[in-house]
């Protein structure tokens, strides 16, 4: 898990410990149930131990008896039933901590043809290993690629919004003119404001490409222009991007 002075959550996780019903999927297609108890929960996550094994991006559905204010939907219900992704994997001997971020009422898309599926972000998905170098390029080996250096999106001070390093989770999604979803990821946006933010993407998005982004488990859904995309020093592609639609994600800054 993440030490306590590295904390990048949007909302801060109470201590609470709740029967958790946890149904995952194998490769074959069977499933599996398991009962366990959360260690520390928060509107946006939890975290309890498993006995069986599990993987990061791997889809969990969950049951527990969430507090009302912690909820997305189903606030009258007697148990909060949640797709979740699997964030952070702790193994032991015997058992493992799990993490787990919340997804939705609805899993990801595709979960339905491969429940065994896992639904990468963007900063888990490894670097390419680059070939084997020839031998001329083993004499005379290229210079490493430098990351792209991030342009200043308000170089005269004139930005309308101030920007917060707040972490969030979205869904990036890539249309045609008749709406059917092209590409999808789920990411991390880095900072946000009212009218931008920055994520991190392992999609080839370009300057000047419109996606539509929905906030993970939260109401804010928008169109976005791609204004930037760039390579950071750790070797992460990241998107700039503009709201567009008029829509400004007011709830998520006064959590900040």
């Amino acid at each position: 898990m993440t030490a306590p002075g590295n904390e990048r959550r949007r909302e801060s996780r109470l201590q609470l410990n709740l029967p958790v019903r946890v149904r995952g999927f194998e490769a074959d297609g069977t499933s599996w149930e398991a009962v366990t108890a959360t260690e520390d929960c928060s509107a946006a996550g939890a975290a309890f131990t498993l006995v069986q094994a599990v993987r990061t991006g791997q889809v969990l559905q969950l049951a527990l008896p969430l507090p009302r204010s912690l909820r997305q939907h189903d606030h009258f219900e007697a148990s909060y039933r949640v797709y979740a992704l699997v964030r952070h994997v702790d193994r032991g001997e015997q058992i493992s901590r799990i993490g787990v971020m919340f997804y939705g009422k609805a899993p990801p898309r595709g979960f339905d043809k491969n429940p065994a599926a896992r639904f990468l972000l963007p900063s888990d998905v490894p670097a390419p290993i680059p070939d084997p170098a020839s031998p001329a390029e083993a004499v005379a080996p290229k210079p490493p690629l430098a990351p792209e250096p991030e342009l200043d999106p308000d170089p005269g001070g004139m930005r309308k919004h101030e920007r917060y390093e707040i972490f969030v989770n979205f869904t990036l999604l890539e249309q045609d003119e008749f709406g059917v979803v092209l590409r999808e990821e789920v990411t991390v946006a880095e900072n946000i404001s009212l009218g931008g933010a920055r994520v991190m993407t392992a999609l080839d998005f370009a300057s000047g490409d419109v996606v539509l982004m929905e906030e993970v488990g939260g109401p804010f859904k928008t169109r976005a222009e791609v204004r930037q995309a760039f390579l950071g020093v750790d070797r992460i592609r990241r998107l700039n991007l503009m709201f567009l639609d008029g829509r400004q994600p007011e709830h998520l800054l006064r959590k900040r």
